[in-house]
């Protein structure tokens, strides 16, 4: 995560100073934008033009995101940045330039946070469409009967997924391909299981239906232990939370209110308030989403 941060952080510098050493406002240099190839490497999705969106959130992301990565925009931003930091205090132009800075993150993650929020049902549903797909199998029906079995029924994101591979079927693509292609699309190991399993029945042949039940009780099982592992963790991580979002901030001031009857102001009152009003606030929220990245995937 980290490492990530500094590596845009370098880059946006880079840009800046060639902004700087190529500082002009003439009609040549207004739609100069920063390198996509840097964000690509960054697992950015930067894509502004698209045919269709399926909210209005997503153009509006997609044009302001298309205007913000202009250099001229991030020499402006930076600019803002020493200018309040000038005339308002450097503390007030650390908080401009941290809530700058994550707007920029959230527009650029946003499609691979769309993108893993649409699955996050699929492994719950994984090993029920798996028995179902077995059971269709053992009752003598064939494999794409099956698909279009759990197709139709209530299977959340795994039935889009499968309707897509029937749809590219029936116009023409092969089984194996469509499946496989889905396996590379969606990130389940379960699934990519599965498919595997499914591919090797179709070239060599075996009995699908007793594999796809063994695989679905593997999963189920998986489940259960990484749930376990979870609830461990989060009652270890319990006190931890417990001591920097409640005992430091009551500790800290503590401190410097005795510190203050006799040295007088330690600090000043805007680093007083950034401390209490922007950096615990954000360290809650960031241990808030550590937990959540913690939580297994299931």
């Amino acid at each position: 995560m980290f490492d990530r941060f500094f590596i845009i952080i370098g880059g946006w510098a880079l840009s800046l100073i060639s902004f700087f050493t190529n500082l002009s406002f003439k009609g040549e240099n207004e739609n100069a934008s920063i390198d996509p190839a840097m964000l690509e490497k960054l697992n950015f999705d930067i894509n502004t033009k698209q045919a269709r969106y399926e909210t209005r959130f997503d153009k509006l992301r997609d044009d302001l995101l298309e205007i913000l990565l202009k250099r001229h925009v991030m020499g402006l931003v930076i600019i803002g940045f020493v200018a309040i930091s000038f005339f308002t205090g450097l503390e007030i132009g650390a908080m401009y330039l941290v809530i700058v800075i994550m707007a920029y993150i959230f527009l650029m993650q946003y499609p691979h946070m769309k993108e893993q929020r649409g699955y996050s049902d699929l492994n719950q549903e994984l090993p029920y469409a798996l028995r179902h797909m077995s059971i269709e199998l053992k009752a003598g029906r064939g494999l794409h009967d099956a698909l279009i079995t759990i197709r139709n029924a209530n299977y959340g994101s795994l039935s889009r997924e499968f309707n897509r591979v029937l749809e590219e079927i029936k116009f023409g693509k092969s089984t194996e391909d469509s499946l496989l292609e889905m396996s590379h699309r969606v990130k389940s190991e379960g699934l990519t299981r599965a498919i595997h399993q499914i591919v090797g029945t179709l070239r060599v042949g075996g009995n699908l239906a007793g594999s796809l039940e063994i695989i679905a009780k593997d999963i189920s099982f998986d489940m259960q232990i990484k749930l376990k592992e979870f609830s461990q963790k989060l009652n270890s991580f319990i006190l931890i939370y417990t001591f920097i979002v409640i005992l430091a901030p009551v500790i800290s001031l503590i401190m410097l209110m005795a510190a203050s009857t006799v040295m007088g102001d330690v600090i000043s009152s805007e680093l007083l308030f950034v401390i209490y009003g922007i950096f615990f606030p954000m360290v809650v929220m960031f241990m808030g989403l550590f937990i959540k990245k913690l939580e297994p995937k299931i």
